[in-house]
Formats: C-alpha cells, sequence, structure tokens
C-alpha cells in the first residue's frame, strides 16, 4: 500500500477542512439572505395590496373616481411599485396607472374572490379582492406589479461581498498550509538527508540548525546515533584487522578439509557405483539358478509323481517363485528411487491382463475361499497402449495384499472410464475387500517404502513391505494418482488411475453372439450380478436380475406369459453357501429344461463344484469355475447354447501348431541351455546349443537361422559384443535375423542398451516356455497369418530375389505392416514408404549436423518428426530407434544420444541399400497377391 506525504497530509486535514467549512457556510449565509430577500418582498406586495385594496373600496363606496385615481395613483408612488390596477366590477369600469402589466403565464386576478400571487420574468403581480365593509361581496379587484431589479442588485452585491470573503478566508488558509508544510518538512528532509549520509557511512555528518522542540529532540537522537555508529565503526575495525589473522589461518583448515570430503564423496560414489553393479550383478547370479530351480521343477511336476513327491516339488517351485517376487520388488524400487524406470508403449489388453492377474493369484484367494470379482466398463477400448506388464504388476500387488490381508468375504475389482480425449484415456482401478482395515495412521505412511500394516514382531503378514511403494512409483509414471479408503476392521479400497493410449489401428471385433439372448441371473450379490451382467452386455445378451432361487420360476412364466421367453439361467453361488443341495440343483435344472428350454449355468467355488458335480447327474448344467474370466463363461454359454460364438477373428497359431523353425540358442549355462532347449523342443523347435559367443559366430555362418535366442552375460565375449558381429555378417549377405536377448538384469535402461546393439526384444530370466513361444509367435510369423503380424520366410534360398528380401520381415521394410497401417490401401502405402525414403538424405543430414553441434534442443524437431513418419510405415527398426531416440532428448539423457544416433545411421543406410535393390511396385504387387482372401 502506497504511503502518503506530510503535503498530502497538511492538505488533507487543515486546508481541505478550511476549505469545506468556508464554503458551506457562505453557502449557507447566501441562501439565508436570499431567502430574507424572497419573504421581504412578498410580504411587502401583498400589505401595499391589502391595505389599498381597503382605501379602494372606501372611494368605489363614495363612488368618487377622482378619488380612487388619486389613491391609484399615490399607490405607485411607493417603492418597487411598477404599475397599478383596479377594476370596478359595480361600474364595469378600469383604472389603470403605469405601465402596462407584463404577462404571466396565468390570469392574476383573484380566484373565487381570494388573493393571488403572479411572477413575471422581472417583476411579481399581486391581486387582492376589493368588498364591501362586511367582507363578503366583492365590488372588484386590485392588482399591483412591482419590480425586482433593485431585489436583484441586492442580491448580487450580497454574492459579491460572499466571494470576496470566502476567496480571502482561502487565501489565508492556504498560506497557513503550505508555512505548516515547511515547518514541517524542512526539518524532516535536514534530518532525513543526515541519516542518508550516516547509512553511507558517513559517520561525521551531523544535524544541525534550531527547530521545533519535537523536531530538536529527534536531532539530537540522530545525532547520538551518529556518535554511536562512529565509535562502533572504530572498535569494529579494530576486531576485523583481528579476524582477518583468523580467518585466514581457518580457511587453511576448511581447505584442508574440503580436499579430505571431496575425496570421501569420490569413495561414495565409487562404492555407490559399485553397490549398484552388485545389485546388478547379484540379481544375475541369483536368478541364474531360480531359473534352473524352477524351471526343471515344472518340467518335473510334468513327469509322473507321488503325491509326496509332487508335495515337495510344488513346496521348491512355491519357494523359489517367493524369493524371485522379494528379489523383484527389491530391484524394482531400486529402479524407481533412481529415476531409471521407463515404461514401454505397446499393446495392452486391459481384460486379458486384467484376468491373467486374477488368475496368477486365484489359487490362494481360493485356498481362504475368497470370491474374486471383476468388473470392467464395457466403454473402454479391449486393446489400450501401454505397459502391460507393470500394469499387471500393480493390480497384482493390490489384489495380493487384498487376499493377504482377508479372512473372507469378496475381493472385487472395479475398472471405469474415467476420462476419453482422442487417442487417450484415463481408467480408474478399485480393489476392494473386507478385511482388516487400515486406521489413519497406517493410511498416512501406507505408500512408504518399507512399511506395512502389521510391523509387530510376530510379522503375522510377512513381506517386504515394498509393493505399494513400487505401485505407488509406476503409478506417478502412467501419470496417475493412487489413494485408500479404508476403516479398521471394516475392510479397505486401493484405487489408482492410469492415463494410457488406445490403439488407433486395432479395430474390435463386432461382438454380437448373444444378440436377441435373453439371460436370468440370480445372484444374491450386486458385485456377482454386476460381473455377470458387464459379460452378459458384452456380448449383447438381455438380462434379468433377481436375488433368490425361489425367484426363477414365477419369474420365467411371468416374462414367459408376457412374450420373453429366456434361454439362459445363471446361478451365481456363494462361497459361503450351505443350503443349496446338489439334489435341488439337478431337479431345478431338469424342470428348466422341460418347461422353458433353458438351459443352466452355475458359478460357483471349486469345492461347490466338486460337491454338485459328484450328487448331479443333470447334463443341462454347465459349471464356470470362479474367478469369473471372459473366455471361460463364454466357453460355457457356447456349449449350453449351442451357438457359434465365433468373433469372426482368426484364432492365433499355437506354437507348437507352426511348422518347424530352427533357433540358435546361446548361453553358457549349462542348466539355463538344457532347460531353455527342452522348452523349445516342447514348441516344436530345431534348437542348435552355443556356449560361447564365438561358437555361435561360428554357427551362424554355417547355419541359417529362424531367430537366436541370446545369453548377455558371458565370459569372453559377452551377448552384445557377438550381436554386433552377427549383425556385420548379415550386411554383408544382405538379410536380418531377429535375435532376442535372455537377460538376468532388471535395470530399465539395459534395454536400450540392446536395441542400439542390434537386438530385436528381451525375455527376463528365468524364462518360461510361454514367454518363448511368444517371442516366436511375434518374430518367426508367415504371410498367412493376420494382416497385422510380423511376414517371415524360413526356407529362403541362399541368394534371395529383391522381391523375397521385400517380403523377410528380418529386412528394413515390412511390406505386411505398411499394408496394415495403410488399411490395405496399395497406393497409399507405397506413396507413404517412397515420400519417407525420399525425405531420409535431407533429414539425415540435418540430424548429424545438429548432434555435431550439440544442439540438443533443435535436435528434439526433427527427431520427433523422423518418428512420427515412421510409424506409418512398416520399418520397425527404424522406428524403434527414432522413438528411443525421441524419449532420450525428451528426458535431457544427452549422453546416451551419440550411440543411439549411430544405430539410427546404420539402420537409414540399410534402408536406402534396401530401396536399391528392391523394386517397390512389385514387393507391393506380390504381397496383395499372396495375401488371404479374408485380408
Amino acid at each position: 500500500m502506497k504511503t502518503s506525504s506530510v503535503k498530502t497530509e497538511v492538505w488533507r486535514l487543515i486546508l481541505l477542512p478550511a476549505i469545506s467549512i468556508t464554503l458551506l457556510l457562505s453557502a449557507t449565509l447566501t441562501f439565508l439572505y436570499i431567502t430574507k430577500l424572497d419573504s421581504f418582498v412578498d410580504q411587502r406586495g401583498r400589505t401595499l395590496a391589502e391595505k389599498t385594496a381597503h382605501l379602494a373600496h372606501i372611494a368605489m363606496r363614495s363612488d368618487s373616481p377622482e378619488l380612487l385615481q388619486q389613491l391609484i395613483k399615490s399607490t405607485l408612488e411607493e417603492p418597487l411599485v411598477r404599475a397599478v390596477h383596479v377594476f370596478d366590477e359595480i361600474n364595469n369600469e378600469n383604472h389603470h396607472t403605469g405601465p402596462r402589466f407584463q404577462p404571466t403565464l396565468a390570469d392574476a386576478g383573484p380566484v373565487n374572490g381570494a388573493a393571488r400571487v403572479a411572477r413575471t420574468e422581472h417583476s411579481t403581480r399581486f391581486a387582492y379582492p376589493i368588498v364591501n365593509g362586511q367582507g363578503e361581496k366583492p365590488l372588484g379587484w386590485l392588482e399591483i406589479e412591482l419590480v425586482l431589479s433593485p431585489y436583484w442588485v441586492t442580491v448580487y452585491q450580497m454574492l459579491l461581498i460572499v466571494v470576496l470573503a470566502t476567496t480571502a478566508c482561502l487565501l489565508l488558509a492556504g498560506y497557513l498550509a503550505v508555512k505548516l508544510h515547511a515547518n514541517i518538512t524542512d526539518p524532516l528532509h535536514l534530518i532525513g538527508t543526515v541519516i542518508d549520509q550516516l547509512s553511507k557511512g558517513q559517520l561525521e555528518s551531523r544535524v544541525k540548525g534550531q527547530f521545533a522542540y519535537e523536531f530538536e529532540k529527534l536531532a539530537e537522537a540522530v545525532n547520538t546515533m551518529a556518535d554511536s555508529q562512529e565509535q562502533a565503526q572504530h572498535d569494529m575495525q579494530l576486531h576485523i584487522d583481528q579476524s582477518m589473522e583468523d580467518l585466514r589461518e581457518t580457511l587453511e583448515t576448511i581447505e584442508v578439509q574440503n580436499i579430505e570430503l571431496d575425496m570421501a564423496r569420490k569413495e561414495a560414489l565409487a562404492a555407490s557405483q559399485i553397490k549398484s553393479e552388485f545389485l546388478a550383478n547379484t540379481s544375475h547370479e541369483i536368478r541364474t539358478p531360480l531359473n534352473g530351480i524352477i524351471g526343471f521343477t515344472n518340467l518335473a511336476l510334468k513327469t509322473p509323481l507321488e503325491d509326496k513327491q509332487r508335495g515337495y516339488l510344488q513346496t521348491i517351485h512355491d519357494s523359489a517363485q517367493n524369493l524371485l517376487t522379494i528379489i523383484n520388488d527389491i530391484l524394482d524400487f531400486s529402479k524407481i528411487e533412481s529415476g531409471k524406470l521407463v515404461l514401454d508403449y505397446v499393446p495392452l489388453p486391459l481384460r486379458q491382463v486384467v484376468e491373467s492377474a486374477v488368475d496368477t493369484l486365484a489359487f490362494e484367494a481360493l485356498e481362504k475361499n475368497l470370491q474374486i470379482v471383476t468388473v470392467i466398463d464395457n466403454s473402454i477400448p479391449p486393446q489400450l497402449m501401454g505397459d502391460p506388464l507393470r500394469f499387471t504388476q500393480i493390480i497384482s500387488n493390490l489384489l495380493g495384499n487384498a487376499i493377504k490381508f482377508s479372512q473372507r468375504g469378496t475381493i472385487s475389482i472395479d475398472i471405469t472410464l474415467e476420462h476419453f480425449e482422442e487417442n487417450q484415456i484415463t481408467i480408474k482401478v478399485a480393489v476392494t475387500d473386507e478385511g482388516i482395515g487400515l486406521t489413519q495412521e497406517q493410511q498416512a505412511q501406507l505408500f512408504s517404502a518399507f512399511a506395512q500394516a502389521d510391523a509387530s514382531i510376530s510379522r503375522e503378514y510377512g513381506g517386504t513391505g515394498l509393493g505399494l511403494a513400487i505401485c505407488k512409483g509406476l503409478v506417478d509414471r502412467m501419470h496417475g494418482s493412487v489413494g485408500v479408503r479404508s476403516e479398521p476392521e471394516k475392510g479397505a479400497t486401493f484405487w489408482f488411475t492410469a492415463k494410457l493410449g488406445v490403439d488407433p489401428n486395432y479395430a474390435a471385433p463386432e461382438q454380437n453372439c448373444l444378440r436377441g439372448k435373453r439371460v436370468l441371473i440370480c445372484s444374491d450379490s450386486e458385485l456377482g450380478y454386476r460381473q455377470l451382467e458387464s459379460l452378459a452386455d458384452c456380448w449383447q445378451a438381455l438380462t434379468l436380475w433377481i436375488n433368490s432361487i425361489h425367484d426363477i420360476f414365477p419369474t420365467l412364466r411371468k416374462e414367459q406369459a408376457a412374450g420373453f421367453p429366456y434361454h439362459l439361467m445363471i446361478l451365481d453361488v456363494s462361497p459361503d453357501e450351505r443350503k443349496l443341495p446338489p439334489a435341488l440343483l439337478g431337479n431345478l435344472a431338469e424342470q428348466l429344461e422341460l418347461e422353458f428350454s433353458c438351459k443352466v449355468i452355475v458359478c460357483c467355488m471349486p469345492a461347490h463344484r466338486q460337491m454338485f458335480e459328484q450328487h448331479t447327474n443333470s447334463r443341462t448344467i454347465a459349471f464356470v469355475q470362479k474367478p469369473i474370466t471372459y473366455e471361460h463363461l463364454l466357453d460355457a454359454i457356447s456349449d449350453s447354447l449351442g451357438v457359434d460364438l465365433s468373433t469372426g477373428e482368426q484364432p492365433e497359431p499355437l506354437a507348437s501348431s507352426i511348422p518347424e523353425r530352427h533357433v540358435l540358442l546361446v548361453d553358457d549355462n549349462e542348466a539355463n541351455l538344457q532347460l531353455t532347449t527342452e522348452f523349445l523342443r516342447d514348441l516344436n523347435v530345431e534348437v542348435t546349443q552355443a556356449h560361447s559367443g564365438d561358437e555361435a559366430i561360428a554357427l551362424f555362418q554355417q547355419n541359417r537361422f529362424d531367430i537366436v535366442f541370446m545369453d548377455i552375460q558371458m565370459p569372453g565375449m559377452d551377448g552384445m559384443e557377438t550381436t554386433g558381429h552377427l549383425r556385420q555378417l548379415e550386411i554383408e549377405e544382405g538379410k536380418r535375423t531377429p535375435i532376442v536377448a535372455l537377460t538376468a538384469h532388471s535395470m530399465t535402461e539395459h534395454k536400450t542398451d540392446l536395441l542400439i546393439a542390434g537386438m530385436d526384444d528381451c525375455i527376463r530370466k528365468p524364462v518360461t516356455e510361454e514367454q518363448l513361444a511368444h517371442m516366436l509367435d511375434r518374430w518367426t510369423k508367415r504371410k498367412d497369418t493376420p494382416q497385422d503380424a510380423i511376414v517371415y520366410a524360413p526356407q529362403a534360398p541362399a541368394e534371395p530375389t529383391p522381391s523375397q528380401r521385400v517380403h523377410a520381415s528380418s529386412g528394413p521394410v515390412n511390406i505386411s505392416q505398411c499394408l496394415a497401417l495403410a488399411n490395405q490401401k496399395v497406393d497409399l502405402a507405397r506413396d507413404m514408404l517412397v515420400m519417407l525414403i525420399d525425405s531420409l538424405p535431407a533429414e539425415q543430414k540435418r540430424i548429424n549436423g545438429l548432434a555435431a553441434d550439440q544442439n540438443w534442443s533443435e535436435l528434439r524437431e526433427p527427431i520427433h518428426k523422423l518418428y512420427g513418419s515412421s510409424c506409418y510405415c512398416g520399418v520397425p527398426y527404424l522406428r524403434a530407434l527414432a522413438g528411443l531416440l525421441d524419449k532420450a532428448l525428451q528426458a535431457d539423457q544427452t549422453e546416451s544420444v551419440v550411440p543411439i544416433l549411430e544405430s539410427l545411421n546404420r539402420a537409414i543406410d540399410e534402408l536406402f541399400a534396401w530401396a536399391e535393390r528392391a523394386d517397390i511396385d512389385q514387393a507391393f504387387a506380390e504381397a496383395v497377391q499372396s495375401a488371404p482372401e479374408n485380408v
């Protein structure tokens, strides 16, 4: 707030009130004076008119015109009288003396015998009736006009006097105000000048002069302060001289300490680096034997075993899995804390991911008789983009906690749509249990590292306390939030939101397999009904909910009478159900079949299913074991109704049904090599083993392989160096073979190094048969696979033709992917590819120039542009490297730009070489001719 000056305050507190009072008094006196003058003129006119009217009455009564005329003339001589007029009503005569009356706005004569006053521009007329002696009968009237000029002269004189007096008073007040201002500000200015000089170090300055008493005391105080400062400066200078000597000695000591601290800092950094390397190496060393333990245990469990032996092996398997989970938690937390965790951006089938997480933990829930219910909002697109592994990890952690801390009831997973904008979606996942609940204090520290709901010595529930901290770190990287709502002994709801992409190239098949079908859902739980209703709604079935088995027949009869027959009844059996006899269930199913032609599906826990199947002979009942999944319920409906529930999609071929392929497996660990070989042979794959990088290079030169699985950490030549030699051989031979890394490392940036080294994908140990099948299915499919698959030609001749090289999935261009991205429009796909190739020379020159100048900020624009262009063409390797470089620049990781840029330049050169030797038009024509008819 701006403060006002002394001058402003003087004007506001002294001059303005003086001016206001003077003007108010002047205005008041003027008003009173004018009012009095008006009253005087009016009174005089009325008195004169009345007096003259009485005298005129005497003259008129005596019938003496001469006397009347004399009376009028004498009245005219009165001051201010301008003219006099008498009207004799008896004789009907007018007697007028003086000038003609000035016109008025209305008649000035008496009204009904009463006096009246009328105003003109320069005069006032007074009319008064002339009556007889009794004052009753009017004899006529009298009019007198008074001139106002002398009155206005008096008014103007008075106004002049008031203005002059007011002006004099205002000038006097202004003079006194200015004088007062000077008497206040001059001493203040002098004192302020001295204080300013003192603040600048001129301690010899003093305040001198004669002032008012108050200012005199202030000046003395300022002078006293100046004396004190001068003395203090003198003393301080003495102390400074002494302190400088002490400071020199202290600086020498600090310099020695800084050197020691710098050495300690370097030692700490080195120790931290050693610890990180130790963590990574320990992870590798632990995962390698764990891989053998878990893998061979799985193989052993597939062989004939006694129950006790199977129990022992299962215990070994579970313990190894638990140990692997703890290791993963510690390493994931380490990555999150160091900021090195980078999420993938790949297709994320939401329902499949969620149901996979539920299926993994279903056994633990069934052991505690817990029911898991999954409800997914059908408005969420089925194919999203994100990191399915990390998304599964979050749900698994939250669901695992819910199972751990629950002893009864139902656990629900509710997934809803929060926001949908273009190709980005925000979903909310809530996991609700009926367990022990949490206090406010526990909720406050729940997402901190190593925090647990039960931190007592008993450690009843176990765990590392890292699960929720890891969830929070992952959710933060998904641009979401995480929280909990809970009360002690009333369960808890853990929720999180995540922003995911929507796959623009995914066309969801129309799920109308149950259109027109009516389904009756019998469930005593609203959650159970919501799950079944949501799944039925996916297939466009009409549903009706009842909560008691006794309402089935009344409801069906009522609906059938109304013309709405039901084709299927789904019975949701609660885990705590103890009152439903198996015989009743069988009779119910048979009666529904006979009376309504209605099939029955029972959704229940494994214990209920076993009991029902033992005591029920009805063939009209289909069982779906909880937790209920999309596929299980769909299969049960298909079997019950005998309808074709095909969604129109071509089923993906199983790895075992794909014709035999030749795989090069490289690993220095004999146990891992044997285990992975067994997995691959079960998948109908021919395996060639290599125990080192040198052996792998020799075998690669002698044979043609469809895919290479490469271990990373090997003695001598490691996997990345071996991959570099293999890629160099491929450049000479004009082909490219997919190379998949087998790594026990879990550091996120390691995947970046693998892609830079020339690898196409990676699998984290311990390796499973499902992972191997997925990689084989992903990188070695044929052209007759679905249109969005990568094309593969395993039996290419030694010298492939240009068109055949075009079709190889291992080359720089994937024609099938080009067509898929262009919605099978050949001309558009060809034009997009040619446009990209034509623009690459200029873009490559600009990118390399900006990189040479280390102009990272401007380099982001052409790299992002190149990545966007490559996304619309089938150039997967170029797109992966451009996206990797784009992410590195966006994260300001400039130290990794140069190696990625080298790989990007090699990929561009390979694309140029492909364009020179390939006939693009013929390649697209052959791809269209060889495509299946349904593509």
